[in-house]
């Protein structure tokens, strides 16, 4: 389960840029269907809260069994039943996810234009802006190209390339309709396909509902009280 949710936390993360925005909270219904590389099927549903005040990220979720996972700096932390169960390094801060993104209104090149990133190419396919992103030289060792298509100024796809082979296509991403909430847009669906070095495939589904924008109220889950869990005093809601 572990290796799951941080694949899918890395696959949740763009790169930070620093954008201007008026908008600080953000909460989402997810429901994510998984067939695995092996042809089993899993299905997760649960709640995501993101501050970008405290800059802490949380999934709440309630199926298949009760646990929340809160990303916060460099760590993600895990609780079961009110109780701290372990933490480990965070594969994406929560300032890169889509979440964040999205509240900042900068999904449109997945926050790659302030991030080290070198575009190196753009082109118009059918109606498509395609550009071509490099990593900065200290990341080439860990993160490949990256191919980012728009359509009508909003992200609706992106191509990962591994780094041993660059042509190698080890993921790619699709944002599907599109939900205008307040003066931003969201994408209602993301759809991940992932490969392995064999080039098996896995597929990967995300629904977001219920989308709110700086809810008041449920302070717990946006500022969620991290150190109290860790010493044992929290109770919880």
């Amino acid at each position: 389960m572990k290796r799951y949710i941080i694949l899918w936390l890395m696959l949740l993360g763009g790169t930070w840029s620093l954008t201007a925005q008026n908008y600080y909270r953000l909460r989402v219904d997810i429901t994510v269907k998984k067939k695995n590389f092996d042809g089993t099927y899993s299905l997760t549903k649960g709640t995501v809260y993101y501050d970008d005040v405290t800059k802490k990220l949380v999934m709440d979720l309630w199926f298949p069994k009760k646990e929340t996972y809160v990303m916060y700096k460099n760590m993600v932390y895990v609780f079961k039943d009110g109780k701290f169960v372990q933490s480990y390094q965070n594969p994406a801060p929560p300032e890169t996810t889509i979440f964040a993104l999205a509240l900042k209104n900068n999904l449109k090149y997945y926050g790659l234009e302030n991030s080290g990133y070198k575009l190196t190419d753009i082109e118009e396919d059918g109606g498509l802006v395609i550009s071509t992103w490099l990593p900065p030289e200290q990341l080439r060792k860990a993160a490949g190209k990256l191919m980012i298509a728009n359509k009508d100024g909003r992200i609706s796809g992106i191509v990962f390339f591994g780094t041993e082979d660059p042509d190698q296509i080890i993921s790619k991403q699709f944002f599907e309709d599109y939900k205008k909430i307040d003066n931003l847009y969201f994408p209602t669906k993301m759809v991940q396909l992932l490969y392995d070095k064999q080039g098996n495939e896995a597929i990967q589904q995300t629904e977001f509902k219920n989308i709110v924008i700086d809810e008041k109220g449920n302070d717990h889950f946006y500022d969620f009280p991290i150190e109290s869990y860790l010493q044992g005093t929290s109770t919880g809601q």
